[in-house]
Formats: structure tokens, C-alpha cells, sequence
């Protein structure tokens, strides 16, 4: 046989928890015809129920068939050659807006860059000798996506990970956005690398098969092409995962890269002689995964590309599944705000499609321990009075103040796209974003709507109001959004309220201001992917960082009248991504006395602090048994006692729901 070079300069490929690091000399492949893959070790307890991928319509018939049967995948090639559904697939997605410079990697820790191609994206590390120049084309025109973590890779995930929640990063992902639409979203990729190689005693191939269906589907609904692959270990020790993974391509028509075949002709079949775990990979195994990697999609790109641009016409694209953008009519009038002296009100949005919608407004009684719809479906919570008599609520561009009983239109010109975006000032008076043109400008109006005076100019772009004044400042964010809850931050604005003046913020993220003024309460980052507490004078001139335990900043509230911070910090595991605690804090800005609260896991998490001060409420999304559910707890600030009323609130669905606006009504 004709002996194959590949020369990879230098390369280090660190198994991060898969193993310990192996230094990988100068690689020699020879006969890259068979290739392998590895499982990384993974501790980790299965995750919960994944949500479901979108419904996709049937699969058109496939090109005649003539690889062999999934039960003699061991004979398919390394290489895959493109299919006609993966055609069909590239086309689609080119018509929906995918990148056909960009690809991503679904996976585990196998996958990450430094183990899996990165080195491509490194002239000085790889040389290709003479019998793989053409591969440069490829790598040219997915130039830096090689070098690239993506959401949807990290070690420790598996199949039913990357289609949960909880194990998205909150800085890039969106509320109830899983690990892979999050990459889908982010990066568009024409062709998706799906790989996974974790498998621990008890979990089966059948609860494989499920979670991989829905990952293969939400991958195709994207207009992505999918690459499955095998792997080259056995420690279920019945080759039951590459049956089902060969299984799942035939079904689907889609491309086997056959990394087991690739390395069968290695010493030990590719499986490393020194742990000799029978589950991890050799080096020379590793260097063969990523150079076949990229011949199968240096073959899948030439595949769909040369027949799309030779198709004397494109198929007719099936469109992205769009949410509903209709306003519902008005309800009926609901509960009375002054049924009451201990209520609390917040606003829902549920995950749909790509998007999100308002899912209403419910109050729910700290007396009674019962909640009740204020308004349907369609409808979103802005903010409450300062005497807690009258809300602000709107339904798209409809802003209305009601009592629970009626409601008074205050304009029809409401910028609804950010998470809030109108306040009651101290006075009584209102800030809201109203729309200008293209975008939205900074406004303050009386109680009833009337005076309204624009504060910004042209091009400042406030797209949200950040949920605090102390009635001479003002901070707002700049940027553009492409629907509710879908916007692009870039960056916080201060606003003077006397002045009307505005001037943009270096350095200072997600900026609180105390009721008495005496301090801004702001988010810091210290290192990528995490975020911490700082703080600032009133007119955002920072004085200290104030770093607590935990890895991202999620949300924090002042206590009515500016004296303790509530704060809670989300713990995320550096290893795998995924939040595995939350841990609530009380911060003096003045002394920086610092309490710990009981600590609870809380998605998107809310802090709403009672009128009195005495009293916190903590709300958040969790996933329980079947659904996600709103969890609400009842915390007493002197002792530090927490009560569950979770169940008592009975708020949940299998659709992601989230907290978007909440307030502690005053006492009448």
C-alpha cells in the first residue's frame, strides 16, 4: 500500500480530565485510510431530561442506497463521501443564513481544540506533505474555526447534556438556550461535527439513540449538515454506541466518519499501552482523529458545495420555524392589587423556537401562599409604583398602568425588545424607552403619560433600562435588538436626570445605583467566562472590586433605602460549564460587612426585596421531574431562614420558562 504522510509540527494535546496530558512529538500518519477516537473519563451523574428538539417535517427520499448495512459499519469507510440529504441540508441552511465558512464540533473533551484540529488554524504547527496540499483549500475557508471552543464542546458533556440548560454558559447562551442551539445560534455552521465518546456503566445504547436523534434533528431544523462519527474504544463492550451511531446515519442519510476503521492498523488499535484502560486513546491516535477529521470535512464541504453550485435550481427551502409576533386582545380584568398587604408580582416568558415570548403577569400572596394570573399570555411585567398601588405593563408597544382592575393606555410607542423598559422615578414620574426611528430613545413623561421629553440623541441606542434610580441617575444599555428579548449589548450609558446629559461607561457592566445614592453596585469581569461584584460612586467612578465566592455574577438587588446588597452568585463548573449552585450573599457597600445566605440553584434568578427591607424573595427557573418550573423562596434577612414555596406558587411547563420583571408590592 502507498505510504501517506502527514507532518504535524509540534503539538501538545492535553486531555483535560479525559487523562492526564500527553505530549504528542512531531506526528508521522501513515496510511490515514483508518482512524480513531477515545472516551474521556467522566465522573459526572447522568444530567436531567434534555428538552425536546423541534418536530422537523419527514425526511425526503434518499439518494439510492448503496453502503453497506449498519450492521457491517465496521466495513464503512473512514472517509465519508457527501449524501443526498446532506445536500439537501447544505442547501437549506445556505437559504436560512448559514455560514458556509464556518463549522462547529458537538461533544465531549475529545473534541475540544487542543485535541481535535486546532492546530489547523496554526500554519507553524502542521505541514502538509505533498499528497495533501488540496487539503489546504478547506482549511482555508474555515480558517478559524479549528482553533475554536464552542459552546456545544467541553469536557464532561455527553449526549443529553448538550441539550440541557443548565449546562450552558449564561455570558454567551440565552435564557433556556442549551449547549448546542446556543452554538447553533451563535456560530450558524454549514456542517456539524457530532462526537461523543463518554458512556459509564447503566446508561444504554436505546438512551443514546434518543438523546442523539434529538440532537441530529435540532442540528438539521438549523440548516446544518451533520457529520456523525464512531469511536475507537469498546467499553460498553458490545460496540453498541457505533452500531447505533451507524444505525442513526443510515436512517438519516447522513455522513459516517468512521474513526474506529481509522485505527484499527495502529499498535493496539489505537488505544493507549501505557493506561491501558481499554478507553483512552494512543498519541499516534490522536493525531490520526484529527487529520481524518479533516478529510471528512474537506469531503463533505467539496460534496455539497460542488452540487449546490451545480444544481441548475435549489430546492425550495423550508423556512426557520418563527415565533408568533401577534398581540392578543385585551383580558378580562384580573385580581385587585389591593387584596392584599403582602404580594408580590412578576412578569413570565416562556422559550419558543428561536425566540421568546411574554407568557403574563401573576401576583402571588405571601398571606394566603396563592397565586393568581393579573394578565394572560402576550402580556409582560415592567415595574410597580413606589406606594405599590399601580404597575407598569405592557403588550408589545402597548404600555398601560392598571391596578389590577383597569387599565389606562400611556403609549403606543413602547420599546419592548429589552428585558425592562420603563420605571417609576421616586416622585411618582416615569423613565421609559419609547421608539425613534429605527431604534428607541430615553424618555421621562408624568405618571399618566403626558409631558413626554426625550433625554437621548441620535445614535445612542438605549435598547433597556437597568431596574434602579435613585432619581438623579439614570443607567441604560446601548444596542440593537432583533425582537423580544434578543438583543446584541453594547455597552452601559449614565444619564443625568437634572442635566438631561448622557455619556457612555467604560469598564462597568450591568450598573445598580442605591435609592439614597450613596453607591453603584456593577459587574466586573476578572477572567473569560466569569463575573464578579464591584462598586462605584453614584456617578460611576469605580472604587473597589469586591470579588465573592462563585464564578458568575447573576443577579444582585438593593435593599430599599441603599443599605445591604443582595447578591447571588452562580457556582459553574470550569471543567464541564455547567451551574451546579448558587450562593446568596448580603454586602454592606458602606463597611463591606458580608453575610452568607442559604445557598439554592436558580436559573436567570431574581432578587426582589419586600418594601420593608426585612424580607427577600428569590426567584428562579429549575428543572423538576418533567418540566421546568419557577422556584420561589421566602427569606427572612435577620435570621437568615429560607421557606421552599415552590409548590405553593405551581408554576410550570416543559417549555423553558423564566422571570423577567418581579417587585414586592408596598403595603396599602
Amino acid at each position: 500500500m502507498k505510504r501517506l504522510f502527514l507532518f504535524l509540527l509540534p503539538v501538545i494535546f492535553f486531555l483535560t480530565s479525559c487523562g492526564s496530558a500527553t505530549p504528542a512529538p512531531t506526528a508521522v500518519v501513515t496510511d490515514p485510510a483508518p482512524s480513531a477516537a477515545t472516551t474521556p473519563t467522566s465522573e459526572l451523574a447522568p444530567p436531567p431530561t434534555a428538552i425536546i428538539a423541534p418536530t422537523l417535517p419527514s425526511l425526503p427520499t434518499a439518494t439510492p442506497d448503496t453502503r453497506l448495512p449498519p450492521e457491517r459499519w465496521q466495513e464503512w469507510p473512514v472517509v465519508p463521501a457527501a449524501t443526498g440529504r446532506a445536500i439537501e441540508i447544505y442547501r437549506q441552511g445556505l437559504a436560512m443564513g448559514s455560514n458556509p465558512h464556518a463549522f462547529s464540533k458537538v461533544g465531549d473533551c475529545q473534541n475540544v481544540k487542543a485535541a481535535f484540529m486546532g492546530f489547523f488554524d496554526i500554519p507553524e504547527r502542521y505541514n502538509l506533505g505533498p499528497d495533501y496540499q488540496y487539503l489546504q483549500e478547506t482549511i482555508d475557508n474555515f480558517a478559524g474555526y479549528f482553533d475554536t471552543d464552542g459552546q456545544a464542546v467541553k469536557g464532561g458533556f455527553n449526549a443529553a447534556t448538550v441539550l440541557s440548560p443548565l449546562w450552558a454558559n449564561p455570558d454567551v447562551c440565552l435564557a433556556g438556550e442549551n449547549p448546542l442551539e446556543c452554538e447553533l445560534r451563535v456560530t450558524k455552521p454549514s456542517i456539524v461535527f457530532i462526537s461523543f465518546e463518554v458512556w459509564w456503566e447503566g446508561r444504554t445504547a436505546e438512551e443514546y439513540e434518543k438523546y442523539m436523534r434529538q440532537i441530529i434533528e435540532t442540528v438539521i431544523a438549523h440548516g446544518a449538515v451533520p457529520i456523525l462519527a464512531t469511536k475507537a474504544d469498546n467499553v460498553e463492550g458490545d460496540h453498541s454506541l457505533n452500531l447505533t451511531t451507524a444505525r442513526l446515519a443510515h436512517e438519516y442519510d447522513l455522513p459516517l466518519w468512521n474513526f474506529w476503521l481509522a485505527v484499527q492498523p495502529l499498535p493496539n488499535h489505537g488505544m493507549d499501552p501505557v493506561r491501558n484502560d481499554g478507553f483512552h486513546i494512543s498519541t499516534e491516535a490522536w493525531n490520526v482523529r484529527s487529520f481524518t477529521g479533516l478529510q471528512a470535512l474537506d469531503s463533505i464541504w467539496r460534496g455539497v458545495r460542488d452540487a449546490t453550485a451545480v444544481a441548475s435550481a435549489s430546492p425550495t427551502p423550508t423556512p426557520a420555524p418563527s415565533a408568533a409576533s401577534g398581540l392578543l386582545p385585551t383580558p378580562s380584568a384580573g385580581p385587585s392589587l389591593m387584596a392584599s398587604s403582602n404580594r408580590l408580582v412578576f412578569g413570565m416568558a416562556v422559550r419558543q423556537g428561536s425566540g421568546y415570548e411574554p407568557q403574563g403577569v401573576y401576583l402571588f400572596d405571601f398571606e394566603t401562599e396563592t397565586s393568581a394570573p393579573l394578565l394572560g399570555p402576550g402580556w409582560d411585567f415592567q415595574a410597580a409604583s413606589p406606594d405599590g398601588k399601580t404597575l407598569l405593563v405592557n403588550q408589545g408597544s402597548l404600555l398601560y398602568r392598571t391596578d389590577g382592575l383597569a387599565l389606562t393606555l400611556l403609549t403606543d410607542q413602547f420599546y419592548s425588545y429589552g428585558q425592562t423598559g420603563a420605571l417609576y422615578l421616586p416622585d411618582g414620574g416615569l423613565l421609559l424607552l419609547v421608539r425613534q426611528g429605527g431604534g428607541a430613545a430615553l424618555a421621562r413623561a408624568a405618571a399618566d403619560g403626558s409631558g413626554l421629553t426625550v433625554l437621548t440623541g441620535p445614535g445612542e441606542a438605549p435598547i433597556e433600562l437597568y431596574p434602579s434610580t435613585d432619581g438623579v441617575h439614570i443607567f441604560w444599555e446601548s444596542g440593537v435588538c432583533s425582537g423580544y428579548g434578543l438583543c446584541e449589548r453594547q455597552g452601559a450609558w449614565l444619564t443625568d436626570l437634572q442635566t438631561g446629559q448622557s455619556r457612555s461607561l467604560t469598564g462597568i457592566s450591568r450598573p445598580l445605583v442605591a435609592p439614597d445614592g450613596a453607591a453603584l453596585a456593577y459587574e466586573y469581569v476578572p477572567e473569560e467566562n466569569k463575573s464578579n461584584l464591584a462598586f462605584a460612586t453614584s456617578e460611576a467612578v469605580p472604587t473597589r472590586a469586591f470579588p465573592l465566592f462563585g464564578d458568575i455574577l447573576a443577579d444582585y438587588a438593593w435593599q430599599p433605602g441603599g443599605g445591604w446588597l443582595a447578591v447571588h452568585m452562580a457556582v459553574r463548573s470550569d471543567y464541564s460549564g455547567r451551574v451546579t449552585d448558587g450562593v446568596n450573599f448580603l454586602v454592606d457597600a458602606q463597611t463591606f460587612a458580608t453575610r452568607q445566605l442559604p445557598s439554592v440553584l436558580l436559573l436567570n434568578p431574581s432578587l426582589v426585596w419586600s418594601p420593608d427591607g426585612l424580607s427577600l424573595a428569590w426567584l428562579g427557573t429549575d428543572w423538576l421531574e418533567n418540566r421546568y418550573v419557577i422556584r420561589l423562596f421566602s427569606v427572612e434577612v435577620e435570621s437568615g431562614q429560607a421557606a421552599n414555596l415552590t409548590s405553593r406558587l405551581g408554576i410550570g411547563e416543559a417549555r423553558y420558562l423564566f422571570v423577567t420583571n418581579s417587585a414586592w408590592l408596598a403595603t396599602p
